[in-house]
């Protein structure tokens, strides 16, 4: 037959040892002495410790600030520089924009003068006709009226004027200097007029075109 226990077993507690006067005098003063020195030693690898991460703790503050600093004087440096590049960028563009305006005009004036030039070949025939036909003018006759007119287009000049004249024939020998110049002349009807004075003379309305310019 089993027999089970069912009452636990009490566990006796482990009770640390009373000093008694005895065992104090088993003490030694060298192991009181030993156990100071290491708490000395140990307090001083503390403050040792507790010193060198205030150090370094002051060390690395500084480093810090010191960066910042400079990061804040590139930043600045960085911001003068960025201003003078958008202003030097902005004059760059004002140049060059004065510039394509000056090549615009620089161009304008080069068309000019070659129209000048071109207008040139016009203009100076344009000029001597008046010379050229007053000069051709006989002693007898005269002109009332003058015009000129120059089509470009057609690179024609044409030249309108009365012309009065005593002698009937000198009229017709001036048309036939005109035509001796390459001058296509058009000649209205010779008239027959008198001067308050009671003189006699004959009127006629030329035109003479010819070509200038070349082509």
């Amino acid at each position: 037959m089993i027999k089970i226990n069912l009452i636990k077993e009490k566990k006796t507690k482990k009770t640390l040892p009373q000093p008694t006067f005895a065992s104090l005098k088993e003490v030694k003063v060298d192991d009181l002495l030993k156990l100071d020195k290491a708490h000395y030693y140990l307090s001083v690898l503390l403050w040792i410790g507790v010193l060198g991460m205030g150090g370094w703790y002051w060390k690395t503050s500084k480093e810090i600030t010191q960066i910042k600093r400079e990061i804040d004087q590139l930043q600045a440096e960085k911001n003068r520089l960025e201003g003078i590049a958008k202003r030097i960028s902005e004059e760059k563009k004002e140049i060059e924009s004065e510039m394509s305006a000056l090549k615009t005009e620089m161009d304008a004036i080069e068309r000019s003068k070659d129209i000048l030039i071109g207008l040139k070949a016009f203009y100076e025939p344009f000029n001597d006709s008046f010379v050229s036909f007053s000069s051709s003018v006989p002693s007898v006759s005269w002109t009332i009226t003058y015009s000129q007119s120059l089509d470009i287009e057609n690179r024609k000049l044409k030249t309108e004027f009365d012309l009065s004249s005593f002698d009937y024939a000198s009229i017709g020998s001036y048309v036939n200097s005109l035509k001796k110049n390459n001058v296509e002349v058009f000649i209205s009807g010779i008239e027959r007029k008198t001067t308050p004075n009671g003189y006699e003379y004959y009127s006629t309305k030329l035109v003479a075109e010819k070509s200038v310019g070349g082509k």
